[in-house]
């Protein structure tokens, strides 16, 4: 497991609407195609069965929505060092929403 996903609520915390990305992981809001952060797939290992969740967070969390999927996007990009336009639209993402 990450440490990006211990950052999020656990998953057995949440209701099955922020389970599956409809409702914002850290406030409940639900999401609207506009609002919804996409925060990447985590892997689940329910029963010994893996599987994927898909959380979502909602623009009242930009900064750690973004920093979350730049950090994601990282660990799994091995080009993003030397910049590609996932980790460089989430870089600016992230400084905008610091200002």
């Amino acid at each position: 497991m990450s440490t990006v996903a211990r950052d999020l609520p656990r998953i057995e915390t949440l209701s099955q609407s922020q389970q599956r990305g409809v409702d914002c992981v850290f406030c409940g809001i639900t999401l609207t195609p506009r609002t919804a952060v996409d925060l990447g797939p985590r892997r689940l290992r329910i029963l010994g069965h893996v599987t994927h969740w898909y959380p979502r967070a909602c623009g009242h969390h930009p900064v750690m929505a973004e920093y979350l999927a730049l950090i994601v996007h990282t660990q799994d990009c091995p080009t993003c060092l030397d910049g590609c336009a996932t980790g460089d639209r989430l870089r600016r993402a992230d400084r905008e929403a610091r200002r």
